[in-house]
């Protein structure tokens, strides 16, 4: 039975968007992909990607190319409040940290089968019973069999195609993010550290190659930030308030902010009853953001982009199949995600005062002496959870034919 529906717009050209259009055009649909950005673009903070993400990419031959551009997390190390020693666990050395763009070109490698525009985007969608006519910015309008919104938290895709007011669909998380890459002041490497006060806390993670580093501040507050209200200076003076007092490593961070470009995003997630809306469906961050304080994201893309693609390519491009096992396959996965990025940011923010945060640290050095103790007596704690029930074996099955 010939494959229908095999003329594919994919809006987003990250993850998500890169991974799905490489799989879709290995097994005979015919992929394009619309990104506003030129090419694969930086970003400050680095793609996590965890064991089961490697695992995906092991399973459909990309796990080699991704371990050549990044590098482990081997070290977690905490420092609370007015502490300057901290407390170390170990990392999970299945999870590996990549420059966002250097993950993106991994999986572009076979290219050549996708069509992609580039610095464009859509402005409008129009769908009926046999397809969906597109308009964008500048190419000229086209018609597609089915559109796939891979275009990020705000998607631009899931606005115009689906209904009711888009901001309902955006969970603030309570913290606000400020984040930029500078020089790894902190001398690590293949590491992770956390710093933690009252409402408010740092993350500073070795890139690959050791020489710099990527530095998230988090800040409690009732409203999300306006990003695109505040210029570099106000970005600027705004961290500054925030930390300005604080000991440790902050008066070194806040110089190198100073000479940095300062990305500043509340902490958001993406939640959904349904991603498909008739001939449209999303996948990554527009279907189900995590946060980027989780590190579960570029995983999650990759785990929805591989269902997807497996469903597409197992009922013959038959997408009410398709994108109804797609979110059954997955939503389990991501509910998992989704609870990771509280966590973190009642971990790293805590809602407590003081004395509050004192007992902290003494929690957190019993925790790092029981897994020192377990690490020697060759107990695990079980980790990377997220993900474990995904059906990998299936899908890298269905696509590898």
């Amino acid at each position: 039975m010939p494959i229908s529906n095999r003329n594919i717009l994919v809006s987003g050209g990250g993850v998500a968007g890169s991974a799905l259009a490489t799989w879709l055009a290995q097994r005979g649909f015919r992929p394009t992909v619309v990104d506003v950005a030129p090419g694969p673009r930086p970003e400050a903070c680095p793609a996590e990607v965890s064991r089961q993400g490697m695992a995906l990419l092991d399973r459909m031959g990309a796990g080699e190319r991704v371990r050549a551009l990044g590098s482990p997390v081997t070290e977690v190390r905490t420092h609370v409040s007015g502490r300057r020693e901290p407390t170390c666990v170990p990392g999970d050395p299945g999870t590996l940290v990549v420059r966002h763009e250097d993950l993106v070109g991994a999986l572009r490698e076979d290219e050549g089968r996708v069509e992609y525009l580039p610095g464009d985007g859509i402005t409008a969608l129009k769908q009926d019973a046999d397809g969906v006519d597109v308009t964008f910015a500048h190419a000229p309008a086209r018609r597609f069999d089915l559109v796939v919104g891979a275009d990020g938290p705000y998607s631009p895709v899931r606005g115009l195609a689906f209904p009711g007011p888009d901001e309902k669909r955006l969970r603030y998380l309570g913290t606000n993010t400020a984040t930029f890459e500078t020089d790894n002041v902190l001398g690590t490497d293949n590491a992770t550290a956390w710093h933690v006060w009252p409402h408010r806390g740092c993350l500073v993670t070795t890139l690959p190659g050791g020489d710099r580093a990527s530095v998230t501040l988090v800040v409690r507050e009732r409203f999300p930030v306006d990003a695109d209200s505040l210029d570099q200076e106000a970005r600027r003076r705004w961290v500054e308030e925030a930390f300005g007092r604080d000991g440790w490593e902050m008066p070194r961070l806040l110089r190198a902010a100073r000479e940095a470009d300062l990305r500043v995003a509340p902490s958001t997630q993406v939640r959904m009853d349904v991603w498909e809306h008739g001939r449209v469906v999303l996948v990554g961050d527009a279907a189900c953001a995590p946060d980027q304080l989780s590190g579960q994201g570029p995983t999650i893309a990759l785990m929805g982009a591989l269902a997807l693609a497996g469903e597409l390519v197992f009922t013959e491009g038959d997408h009410g199949r398709a994108y109804f096992s797609y979110e059954a396959a997955l939503r389990h996965s991501v509910r998992e995600a989704q609870t990771v990025a509280p966590y973190v940011v009642d971990s790293v923010a805590p809602e407590a005062g003081r004395y509050e945060t004192w007992i902290r640290e003494r929690a957190e050095l019993a925790l790092a002496r029981g897994t020192r103790l377990m690490g020697r007596l060759g107990i695990r704690p079980p980790v990377d959870a997220v993900g474990g029930e995904f059906a990998l074996e299936r899908y890298a099955s269905v696509l590898d034919g």
